[in-house]
């Protein structure tokens, strides 16, 4: 399987930036809407999680939300395997963003910056976009693939605008050196965390989020900025970059953590709210509630 899987990596990325990306993106949501009606994996999955999140809402809205994140997921793989072919002109029409100068002067703080986003839009593309646009690295925690293969051939597209993957398991001590180096340390800040972290809420009382990007915001004073992109009808992206301030909290208290990372669920929910179908409700997000 794990051959078989490499094969396809393979196969897609020597393939793709063959075509147009307008053609490749009307491809991938043709391919979406299929996989919703012919190969729904995980499809309940989604659907659990938006009746949790939206219980007014109505079986027929919730399945053309489910069907919107299937187009989401393809798209952003069909575009993951592009991202090599756009210049820095072909990015700035791709990737509209209003206020890209808040990176650098936040840098301007001289002690480092935390970059949270999430698996909305397209995550892949807003980072290797947004940094390949400043010329600036960004240190990036990913979880590394268990098929080898097929994680270097990602990572190997992901740095390749010069950023730098490290790895969650064995983050911290790094995330803290690129800090005090007043670097970029990039993160996703949505992923289902286990059940002693701390509990906000996410749509539904009492979800346990990943703490730790707020304890390292608070113990090292760095700056924070959360963004997503959006999708535009034309296949194009928006981002906005919103500031939020660490300045208040002085210690790593339980309530100054909580009130932290409360801050950047509720910026999330929001563009949730406005665009469900970005969100990748596949995740079994409030499994540990």
């Amino acid at each position: 399987m794990n051959l078989l899987l490499y094969v396809l990596f393979e196969i897609l990325r020597v393939m793709i930036p063959l075509f147009p990306l307008r053609f490749i993106q009307f491809a991938a949501r043709l391919k979406g809407k299929a996989f919703y009606y012919i190969l729904p994996i995980r499809k309940q999955t989604a659907l659990s999680n938006l009746k949790l999140a939206f219980p007014d809402k109505s079986d027929k809205e919730l399945n053309e939300i489910v069907k919107g994140c299937y187009v989401n997921v393809l798209t952003v793989i069909a575009e993951f395997f592009y991202l090599r072919k756009f210049s820095i002109k072909g990015l700035h029409k791709l990737l509209k963003i209003k206020n890209i100068e808040l990176i650098t002067e936040k840098l301007n703080s001289g002690k480092g910056l935390i970059l949270i986003s999430a698996h909305f839009g397209n995550w892949e593309l807003t980072a290797y976009g947004v940094s390949k646009m400043l010329s600036i690295p960004f240190n990036v925690i990913v979880k590394e693939q268990t098929n080898k293969r097929v994680n270097e051939g990602i990572n190997s597209i992901r740095t390749s605008g010069g950023n730098r993957m490290i790895d969650m398991k064995n983050s911290l001590r790094e995330i803290l050196k690129v800090l005090k180096s007043n670097g970029i340390v990039a993160m996703l800040g949505d992923q289902s965390a286990p059940k002693e972290n701390v509990k906000v809420n996410f749509f539904i009382e009492g979800v346990p989020t990943y703490e730790g990007t707020a304890r390292i915001a608070i113990k090292t004073g760095a700056e924070v900025l959360f963004g997503v992109s959006t999708r535009n009808p034309d296949g194009t992206y928006s981002l906005e970059l919103h500031e939020i301030d660490t300045s208040k909290y002085k210690e790593t208290s339980e309530e100054n953590v909580r009130a932290l990372t409360q801050a950047h669920v509720d910026l999330l929910a929001e563009y949730i709210k406005r665009r469900p179908d970005h969100w990748l409700w596949f995740h079994r997000r409030f499994k540990n509630v």
